[in-house]
């Protein structure tokens, strides 16, 4: 149900930029860059097993501080507890434990610039930037047993213009999930947290967005 309400959501942005002075608030980019997991096997851990992720992504820029922003990445995460020598797991049916799981991280978000930024208006303009909104896994492939799962994504970001047309940046994202079976492990009971109840994952990449309609003149809706 999750993935088929995001999927709406895109349909609905790509709609609502049907008009050529839509078109001319809206970019089109690709992201590549490493993805990695935190949970049951690696609780805290930052890039442990790093591997490649990479996709497509659509920005709608509501006005110089606002923007709404739609993509599609690839994430191949894996982890094994022998990873951890010396540290024993008494509690979980199995140990050690392994597992790999490969996903399409779909994801809907709002963008907050903290200066005022126009895409491919005034070259190397920069703003950094935060990110929220709401996510979900379609699972590929696994050896866990996972299923399609929700989450909540958040980032810290930073973009710059490049030419009139051409804008870069780079993203690090959180994505907290809404299940504990990515590495097909669950917490023993009386031991979940907030924080470490469900397992995570995350981004650290690069983006390249094209604008295939320039602007003519600067849009009110900029100023």
């Amino acid at each position: 149900m999750l993935q088929r309400f995001l999927l709406g959501i895109f349909a609905l942005l790509f709609m609502s930029t049907g008009t050529l002075s839509a078109q001319r608030k809206a970019n089109f980019g690709l992201f590549a860059g490493t993805t990695y997991y935190m949970g049951d096997i690696n609780p805290n851990r930052h890039f442990y097993r790093p591997s490649p992720a990479f996709g497509a992504l659509y920005r709608y820029n509501l006005n110089s501080r606002y923007a709404v922003r739609g993509n599609a990445y690839f994430a191949y995460l894996s982890g094994d507890d022998m990873d951890f020598p010396g540290i024993l797991h008494p509690d979980r049916p199995v140990s050690p434990a392994s597992f790999y799981t490969s996903l399409l991280d779909f994801a809907i978000q709002v963008e907050y610039n903290f200066l005022p930024f126009t895409p491919n208006l005034g070259k190397w303009s920069y703003t950094p930037y935060i990110s929220t909104g709401l996510a979900a896994g379609l699972i590929l492939a696994s050896d866990a047993d996972v299923n399609n799962f929700a989450s909540f994504p958040f980032g810290i970001g930073l973009k710059m213009n490049f030419t009139s047309r051409i804008s870069v940046g780079a993203e690090y994202s959180f994505r907290k999930t809404f299940s504990d079976q990515i590495d097909g492990l669950a917490n023993p009971s009386g031991t979940s947290s907030v924080l470490h109840n469900n397992d995570w994952y995350s981004f650290l990449g690069v983006f390249i967005t094209f604008k295939f309609f320039n602007f003519a003149v600067e849009c009110p809706a900029y100023k």
